[in-house]
């Protein structure tokens, strides 16, 4: 299969997509484009934005959605379907996350080829580390989220398989 391309009008040049957008997305592939806590703080700091949240406060923030998400959802009684529903059910969060990710390239990417005057050039970057902040805010939700998620599913499955063994001893 061909990889997919997009035209820049403006220099008549081949881009390809970023490999985000030609793979189904993942918790891990998150955690990889997640930029580090220390290099979202000098970013904003770097352009006077004050400093993002603590990485625990929003851990805590994405427990307790994970959590909430938990309580408005039935696990199937079979270990493999549950995860398999509860997957799909959180897939298209993933995707938007990713979705942000390859924006916030995007949108690196274009200021770091402007040449326009500088004053210009200074609210770019301070958009984009803005923009940054956001995507790592909510990477880092989305991913405690879904580590709940995913304990709640490993727990079930425990007890599924432990029901199994009852039955067989019986």
């Amino acid at each position: 299969m061909s990889d997919l391309i997009k035209r820049d009008r403006t220099e008549r040049t081949l881009l390809r997509f970023p490999v985000e957008r030609r793979t189904t997305p993942t918790a891990e592939q998150i955690r990889n484009l997640l930029p580090e806590y220390g290099t979202v703080y000098n970013l904003l700091a770097r352009h006077g934005l004050g400093a993002p949240p603590e990485p625990t406060a929003v851990e805590a923030q994405g427990r307790r959605t994970g959590m909430k998400m938990l309580g408005d959802i039935t696990l199937h009684p079979d270990p493999q379907t549950a995860r398999e529903e509860v997957t799909r059910w959180f897939q298209p969060l993933v995707e938007r996350m990713v979705r942000r990710f390859s924006e916030l390239r995007d949108l690196t990417w274009e200021a770091e080829r402007q040449t326009r005057d500088e004053m210009w050039n200074e609210a770019y970057q301070a958009r984009v580390a803005s923009t940054t902040m956001i995507a790592w805010r909510t990477g880092t939700r989305l991913l405690a989220a879904w580590s709940v998620l995913d304990e709640a599913l490993i727990a079930h499955a425990g007890a599924s398989m432990g029901h199994i063994e009852q039955q067989a001893t019986r």
